[in-house]
């Protein structure tokens, strides 16, 4: 049987609720904490060990007998729920966050207490702790093992925590799973009568429930997240679309204003002097196309960037070279080039005074291969995610746009790629036509 000294099972519901803590702390370092939390979160650690102590050595009955098994439960139920008073007081965070993140937290450390009862079934480890350091040090190292394991499995999904915690659902199945399995591993938990072969069993699957509603709660936080993502693209495309039409019937009414208006200033040669002919002609010039790619849907994009470099100082050069863009679908290329340069021209626009700003774009096409590369200068290093850069620009769509691209390179057989050298950035995207 296992030893366990007195002074641990007198302090043994606090050093479940220290172990749980530790558990949230795992997963809850993305949440918003609040003012002064490590404040918050010492007092508020202090005064649930101080609670589950007194009311551990006034409820728990000690014994196998139905009463000792019900107070048995209830002191763990106390230790979850004043588990979850702690994350409140300490994180400013929905009520589903935090029931969430302190079910999470508590089974972190039933599976680190099964572990370290797996543990001490091995005769020279359970002979090895019959000393108040021993059981202390097996605890440390069992607790610091499984807790270590645990932070970089589950560090993926809390890292970018946009769908993650905040769902009702979520935390409801959480928090009611957790109850019933601590109810039911207290049916048995402390037997004393148990042979090894019962131990060993029950906490392997005690370890297995715990693994498989950790990996079941967090399998849905991640097909929410991607579920977040194909509403947020589909949202990024339709927008694109609704722009794309409203820009390309811009372009269409300027264009027959712009050829109107040159001809009304024909008809008045010979009745007003040349020299305010030729004011007029200027004021207008600025309307004519100044792009001329031979894509119509380039020319559109193009003639409303050239006009937002212009405002900006930023020189545009583009060297499109007539490139057959005829198998990319127009919503695909206007999407392509539209997150592109939009990209680049918040990126120069926020340098700083006396840095050149320009940004380069040419294409070109050998065969079924058709060539994107863009060039500009960068102000500061670019976070990079997935090979994609992060844009600070684009708070709203936190980097769809890139994204966007590269879901059209890839659906052109393609491939996009991005790096940062020095102070410039470098874009390039390779498209492949169908052969035919």
């Amino acid at each position: 049987m296992e030893y366990m000294p007195e002074w641990y099972k007198l302090t043994r519901s606090a050093i479940l609720l220290l172990q749980s803590l530790i558990g949230v702390l795992l997963v809850s370092y993305p949440l918003k904490k609040r003012n002064r939390f490590m404040i918050r979160l010492v007092l508020g650690a202090a005064l649930g060990f101080g609670l589950i102590c007194i009311a551990g050595n006034t409820l728990y009955l000690r014994g196998y007998s139905p009463l000792a098994i019900v107070t048995h439960a209830l002191v763990a139920l106390i230790v979850y729920l004043l588990l979850i008073a702690i994350v409140w007081f300490c994180y400013d965070e929905t009520i589903w966050t935090v029931l969430f993140t302190a079910a999470t937290g508590y089974m972190a450390q039933d599976i680190a207490g099964s572990v370290k009862t797996l543990f001490r079934q091995i005769e020279a480890v359970d002979a090895f702790s019959r000393t108040n350091g021993d059981v202390l040090a097996v605890d440390i190292v069992c607790y610091g093992l499984v807790y270590l394991l645990l932070f970089f499995a589950l560090r993926p999904f809390v890292r970018n925590r946009e769908w993650n915690f905040d769902n009702k659902i979520k935390a409801m199945f959480s928090a009611a799973v957790l109850v019933l399995c601590v109810g039911m591993a207290r049916l048995t938990q402390d037997n004393p009568v148990r042979n090894q072969q019962a131990v060993i069993a029950e906490a392997i699957f005690q370890i297995v429930i715990d693994v498989l509603v950790i990996a079941l709660q967090f399998g849905v936080m991640e097909q929410a997240r991607l579920t977040g993502h194909v509403e947020t693209m589909r949202e990024l495309v339709h927008q694109q679309r609704v722009q794309y039409e409203a820009s390309k019937e811009s372009a269409q009414i300027i264009n027959e204003k712009y050829h109107d208006l040159k001809h009304l200033i024909k008809s008045f040669r010979g009745t007003v002097p040349q020299e305010q002919l030729d004011q007029l002609k200027q004021s207008i010039a600025a309307y004519e196309r100044p792009a001329n790619s031979g894509n119509e849907v380039l020319d559109v994009l193009l003639a409303e960037k050239i006009g937002v470099c212009q405002q900006r100082s930023i020189v545009l050069t583009c060297s499109l070279g007539q490139t057959d863009f005829s198998f990319v679908e127009e919503l695909d290329l206007y999407s392509l080039f539209q997150n592109a340069l939009t990209n680049a021209i918040n990126a120069v626009s926020a340098l700083s005074e006396g840095v050149e700003r320009f940004i380069s774009l040419s294409s070109s096409r050998d065969g079924n291969m058709l060539t994107i590369h863009m060039e500009n200068p960068c102000g500061e290093d670019i976070a990079f995610v997935d090979g994609l850069p992060q844009t600070k620009d684009d708070p709203d769509w936190h980097g769809f746009g890139m994204k966007s691209m590269n879901r059209i390179a890839e659906k052109y057989n393609g491939m996009l790629t991005a790096e940062q050298r020095g102070r410039m950035f470098f874009l390039d995207i390779l498209l492949l036509a169908p052969d035919k």
